[in-house]
């Protein structure tokens, strides 16, 4: 394609993808403190530059020499690959592995690349080789993170309450058919420079991503225009007007913001704070408590704690192995600290002992 190496599918790819980063800069910069909109935004940006450089490169015709063009198309392959996985720990909060972060694959990954292929490849100035070299560590780590990563978006997948939010099981899907694509790229790199196969196989479950992600972001534009309508109904029943001293985007994002949380079951972490989930969110823990207070018409911890007692009511009624836990167990599993932290909201809530409450349900 215009007297370049470019192929046209990757040309096709490449405009399809410009598309869909200018319709998501402005959902971005309708709301900037999304960290989640920020982080798709990048996303976009390094498949664009993989697939543009890849696509363009090595070739002959340009000034840069054909060594250093090799360097920039394998390097912009990494970057796609470690900022693909940093996104999917972030955007489904799985950490799959103790103690092998997203930093760490970096290091790894780069480290690699210049011993084992640009050194060789300087020395030898044989690309097939050097290429050889290189490929059996990124076509292991690929192998071992869609194994990881995989297992633990299934389990998200398989978890009933995942299916609240109704795209939500179809991004987890898209993500895991992503990096699945994405993990091909090292196999089909290890037998040559395949353009025209690489760049529609690598690109497909980012594709299917995207698309999956523009029907989710209509989804999400029309339950944000309900609960701004629910914000102006409350805004006019309620007497208490300086609880709308907060401008209503801020309580909108808010209300969405944790809806997320409570389809992703944010709540079963032991430590979540109105300070901690307020800096999540990008707003500050003065609007999260007090959008709490009107909108779900309780305290931030009587939130928490109910959204806890909830799960686990519903969990033990699908779950015969949950049914079996030690009270500890049980309030360890959904982020109580003690057992008695547990009994006392569950009392609160449901008016009966913990305890007896298990003992009926076992019974049943």
């Amino acid at each position: 394609m215009f007297a370049t190496e470019m192929h046209l599918s990757t040309f096709v790819i490449l405009v399809f993808q410009t598309l869909v980063l200018f319709a998501q800069l402005l959902f971005y910069l309708s709301r900037p403190k999304d960290s989640s909109r920020l982080r798709f935004l990048i996303l976009i940006i390094t498949y664009i530059f993989y697939n543009f450089f890849s696509g363009i490169y090595p070739d002959e015709q340009f000034t840069l020499n054909v060594f250093l063009q090799n360097i920039i198309a394998y390097l912009v392959g990494i970057i796609v690959v470690v900022y693909f996985i940093y996104y999917i720990y972030k955007e489904f909060d799985i950490y799959p592995f103790k103690y092998f972060d997203v930093r760490t694959l970096f290091f790894v990954l780069i480290t690699a690349f210049v011993l084992l292929f640009i050194v060789p490849y300087y020395i030898s100035g044989n690309l097939s080789l050097s290429r050889k070299i290189f490929i059996s560590i990124p076509l292991m780590i690929s192998f071992v993170f869609v194994y990881q990563i995989g297992n633990e978006l299934i389990r998200i997948y398989k978890n009933p309450s995942a299916s609240k939010s109704k795209y939500y099981k179809y991004r987890v899907v898209s993500g895991y058919l992503g990096l699945f694509t994405l993990s091909l790229m090292p196999v089909i790199v290890a037998f040559g420079d395949y353009q025209s196969i690489e760049q529609p196989v690598v690109n497909f479950g980012f594709i299917i991503m995207m698309t999956v992600y523009i029907f989710d972001f209509v989804y999400q534009a029309k339950q944000e225009a309900s609960i701004l309508a629910e914000i102006r109904e409350k805004k006019s029943t309620t007497s208490n007007n300086n609880k709308f001293e907060i401008p209503q985007d801020i309580v909108a994002g808010i209300l969405n913001n944790l809806k997320q949380f409570e389809d992703k079951e944010g709540y079963l972490k032991v430590k979540t704070t109105t300070i901690s989930l307020a800096k999540k969110f990008n707003t500050n823990s003065k609007y999260l408590s007090n959008v709490v207070n009107l909108y779900k018409e309780k305290t931030f911890t009587e939130y928490i704690n109910e959204l806890k007692i909830n799960y686990i009511i519903e969990r033990l009624n699908r779950d015969k192995k949950f049914l079996n836990y030690t009270q500890r167990a049980i309030a360890k599993e959904v982020g109580f600290n003690t057992t008695e932290a547990l009994s006392q909201a569950f009392y609160k809530k449901e008016k009966i002992k913990f305890s007896d409450y298990l003992k009926k349900i076992r019974g049943e």
